[in-house]
């Protein structure tokens, strides 16, 4: 694997919805008789016995599969700098974003038209924002599941790629088993809501007046955006979201481990290249929360956090905000200045994403012109189960900024 892609070449059926499309996959996801390792010499001699359900029905549905896409090192992280296969960066400079930044900046050199990432906690939107293509996060469960090196059954789910917002909803149709029915109409009547907390938070000056001046021509197209509240919404994720993922890991790891690697939990940390991912997964091997503690989690935790979504959304059609917070940053860099204020890269980064994760809701960042050459992204997040809408509610907004 180089720094961005490693080249596998499997040609799908000869006719489908994606004939003639090619597609970059994350390197957590399997492919039959491939290397899964998710980028991360801990798993050199794991090979894939089947191929991802997801992957299937692209192949099926005609695309062709033209390499692995290097990513944050088994997912965990938001850089996708990675110390075996090296720092994947935005065509656009700066970090490509993670953990599936290798997808995004495949589609964005003009490697593949079409990619599957995963996203956890915004690890899909994230990278696409930062490489100026569309990244949809669909609602929890649409898509089959298998074949991918979980962080969180909860939370995980493959994410769609492309270049447009007609490419994502054509490769979102074939994942979800359903045939294309995206029907945008125009902007008048558009209800969108802006929540400022967490989603309009933390953001750089700059950043605020490209969201702003993006919602104001919104606006002049006809489009309503109300102002709503989301009381208690931002420590309801706080905390909830990454102790369910440190709480998950090691139930999906250690029995995947057993089979393919016959190692212990414990003993993965030593063979992971990445520092950070490292110190992760040594934390997980000691975290001891019981099955009682994940169940609550999971259950009301996860609830209070849907609970709220929904009220704030009554009579919306989606929400919408700045995908990130900052234009991509150098490669290298932990920390961030915004004003003054000094803030840790990776919750910066991941203070809006993990909402819809939680919620199972859909979500999608849209590519926006930024400043200093390098894109941002404008994510709109939509319904749990209506992924149909939110597609045709961004098709309209991406045409309007266009």
């Amino acid at each position: 694997m180089t720094a961005l892609i490693r080249q596998v070449y499997i040609e799908g059926a000869i006719a489908g919805p994606l004939a003639g499309e090619t597609l970059a996959m994350k390197a957590n996801i399997a492919v039959l008789g491939q290397p899964w390792d998710g980028a991360s010499p801990a798993l050199d001699r794991v090979i894939a016995e089947d191929t991802a359900p997801t992957v299937a029905r692209a192949l099926d549905a005609g695309a062709t599969v033209i390499g692995q896409a290097n990513m944050h090192e088994l997912a965990f992280g938001i850089t996708s700098d990675n110390a075996a296969y090296g720092a994947v960066e935005s065509p656009f400079g700066g970090i490509a974003g993670g953990s599936s930044g290798g997808t995004a900046a495949a589609i964005a050199r003009g490697l593949a038209g079409i990619g599957l990432g995963t996203d956890t906690g915004g690890s899909g939107r994230l990278p696409a924002a930062f490489c100026g293509v569309v990244g949809l996060r669909p609602s929890t469960g649409r898509y089959p599941a298998g074949g991918v090196l979980n962080l969180s059954p909860s939370l995980d789910t493959v994410s769609a790629m492309a270049s447009d917002v007609a490419s994502v909803a054509k490769l979102d149709a074939v994942l979800a088993g359903e045939v294309l029915c995206l029907e945008p109409a125009g902007l008048e009547g558009l209800r969108l809501g802006r929540i400022k907390d967490p989603f309009w938070t933390d953001l750089d000056t700059r950043v605020r007046y490209v969201a702003d001046r993006m919602l104001d021509h919104l606006a002049d197209g006809g489009a309503i955006v109300e102002d709503r509240v989301a009381p208690g919404l931002t420590d309801a994720v706080k905390a909830v979201a990454f102790p369910v993922v440190i709480a998950e890991v090691r139930r999906w790891w250690q029995p995947f481990l057993a089979k393919c690697l016959e190692m212990e939990f414990a003993d993965l940390s030593e063979r992971i290249a990445s520092p950070d991912v490292a110190d992760v997964f040594r934390a997980v091997a000691t975290d001891e929360r019981d099955d009682a503690t994940l169940a609550e989690l999971q259950g009301a935790g996860m609830e209070r956090v849907r609970r709220v979504l929904s009220q704030s959304m009554e009579g919306l059609d989606g929400l919408i905000y700045p995908t990130v917070p900052i234009a991509a940053p150098p490669l290298g860099t932990t920390e961030v200045d915004i004003d003054g204020v000094v803030h840790p890269l990776f919750p910066l980064l991941t203070e809006r994403a993990p909402v819809a994760c939680l919620a199972g809701a859909p979500a999608i960042s849209l590519p926006i012109e930024g400043f200093d050459a390098r894109p941002l992204g404008i994510e709109l997040l939509g319904h749990p189960g209506r992924d149909l809408d939110l597609l045709g509610c961004a098709a309209v907004v991406e045409r309007a900024l266009r």
